[in-house]
């Protein structure tokens, strides 16, 4: 009886993790702190190897639309792992100050943003939280 318990938990938590990884993937848009302008969109995927990545897959800059080869395609979220319903270990390249950080994301399901932490540490006391949108 107690395995047949334990097993179930287990699916429902797989399935619970599943559902928001769902809600993560697709592009989301970066807000800059502290103008509140849209400054890049980010598509969030699953790569082969199971882990989840962010390209740009469009720039701003001043609210306008910019053609920019240079970070069109960028890798900016690398090599996340799905664990407990939010995506950890991986890292956040930020281009403008030639930058990696350890990182985490959430979903936050009350208002659809993503949680993004970027920090100079692993588990994430050196940093800072960005509000990510649809």
């Amino acid at each position: 009886m107690k395995k047949i318990f334990l097993t179930i938990l287990f699916f429902a938590i797989a399935l619970i993790s599943n559902a928001q990884i769902d809600k993560i993937l697709g592009e989301w848009r970066t807000i800059n702190d502290k103008t509140g302008e849209t400054e890049a969109v980010i598509l969030f995927y699953q790569g082969d190897n199971g882990l989840y990545y962010g390209k740009t897959t469009r720039v701003f800059e001043k609210g306008k639309e910019l053609f920019n080869p240079e970070y069109i395609g960028m890798i900016l979220v690398k090599d996340f792992k799905l664990e407990d319903g939010r995506l950890v270990g991986g890292t956040l390249f930020e281009p403008h100050e030639n930058k990696t950080y350890y990182g985490k994301i959430s979903y936050n399901a009350k208002d659809n943003t993503l949680m993004v932490r970027g920090s100079l540490d692993k588990r994430g006391w050196l940093g800072r939280t960005q509000i990510w949108v649809r």
